[in-house]
């Protein structure tokens, strides 16, 4: 796999990669991942495709991480920052995703090693905030990456059929 690549312009994402993000969104989002899409899935392109766009016309303040070869992303995910003067001191992280075929080999790691790098040293920020769905053991996760938990909103996000779940805030202080 090649070192992931930050993209932060729309030019610079070109339609097989466009098509790639859409796959893997997809593909993440079928197979249970907390990605978007609740209470949809399965979804399709087609579903997935008018979010892609939309993520990419926001490039320039919007940062996109990507993992993975020119046509076959194994991962990705944005961090935008804040126009703000009072709350430029952090980003925003979103999206964060693996292809299920490339979970375990380290894509995972390449993507939040190289976030906490680019936001930290390129960008100079203090910290960064991320979202995550409860009940999937997304803490351990993040935690092992030094992300803490710093709170929750009980029972906020509606998966459908009764399953209610927690919405997680954590920050990674830089």
């Amino acid at each position: 796999m090649n070192a992931p690549r930050w993209l932060s312009a729309p030019d610079q994402v070109d339609d097989h990669l466009r098509e790639a993000l859409t796959v893997c969104w997809r593909d993440v989002a079928n197979a249970g991942g907390s990605v978007g899409f609740v209470q949809q899935t399965p979804v399709s392109d087609d579903v997935v495709r008018p979010e892609v766009d939309k993520i990419v016309e926001q490039l320039g303040r919007a940062h996109l991480l990507v993992a993975g070869e020119p046509d076959k992303v194994a991962g990705w995910l944005v961090l935008t920052t804040n126009a703000s003067l009072a709350f430029r001191h952090w980003g925003l992280v979103t999206r964060v995703q693996t292809a299920p075929a490339v979970r375990g080999t380290g894509v995972a790691r390449a993507l939040l090693t190289e976030l906490a790098r680019y936001a930290k040293v390129d960008l100079r920020l203090a910290s960064l905030r991320l979202d995550a769905r409860g009940g999937e053991g997304l803490e351990r996760f993040y935690e092992h990456f030094g992300w803490e938990v710093v709170g929750r909103y009980p029972e906020a996000i509606d998966l459908g059929g009764g399953d209610l779940r927690d919405q997680l805030y954590l920050n990674l202080s830089l």
